[in-house]
């Protein structure tokens, strides 16, 4: 077989080559790329749904009913007494398992070294930003204020803060390994667009 013939031979089968790959693929689409204009439209739809979800935070965090950063009707604990309170409606097994550390920390704060208007403060948008996140479990490191006048006063003053709080479902003592009484744990109720998003959920289940 000469040149011109093996070049013939080539295209032949480059030429069948491909019409098997045609055959084969005959029936394949190309995907069609979303409209610049449907995808900004989406994005501009969840940064409002972000901005709304914030907005309802913080709304939840600011509207506390929490009179003031320092009451005068505190109660005043001890630097190593065991904190454990939980609201109406909440059931004891939340509360235990709190207390035994089974729910995930999701995220931390810390006060020490913090006065206590400041530390009302960041508790307040602390709490907005966990809503935002839909978080649930959480943990105040407050120490224990030995060294404070009067002892415990950031403890106190926390537990006070976070038994007035609206979206706290129930706090106590972390374990010794995890903090001891110097680390609050606390379990927070559903934001109101957490609540919405299962009730949706709920009724597309249910057809």
């Amino acid at each position: 077989m000469d040149s011109t013939d093996k070049g013939h031979s080539a295209l032949d089968m480059t030429k069948n080559q491909r019409s098997l790959f045609e055959r084969e693929f005959s029936d394949v689409q190309s995907l069609a790329k979303t409209p610049r204009a449907t995808r900004q439209k989406h994005n501009e739809k969840q940064a409002a749904k972000r901005v709304k979800a914030r907005q309802n935070a913080i709304s939840e965090s600011s509207g506390l009913g929490l009179q003031d950063a320092q009451p005068v009707d505190l109660q005043f604990v001890e630097p190593y007494d065991h904190l454990e309170w939980k609201s109406m409606g909440v059931q004891p097994e939340t509360l235990n398992k709190l207390k035994h550390g089974r729910y995930p920390i999701q995220e931390k704060l810390d006060l020490h070294n913090v006065r206590i208007v400041e530390a009302y403060r960041r508790v307040r948008e602390f709490f907005a930003k966990c809503l935002e996140q839909r978080l649930r479990t959480v943990a105040i490191v407050h120490g224990l204020g030995l060294r404070s006048t009067p002892p415990a006063q950031m403890k106190s003053h926390v537990a006070h803060w976070l038994k007035q709080h609206p979206s706290v479902n129930a706090y106590v003592s972390a374990p010794g390994h995890r903090g001891g009484a110097g680390v609050t744990f606390v379990h927070l109720k559903k934001s109101r667009d957490a609540k919405l998003d299962t009730k949706e959920r709920i009724a597309r289940r249910l057809g």
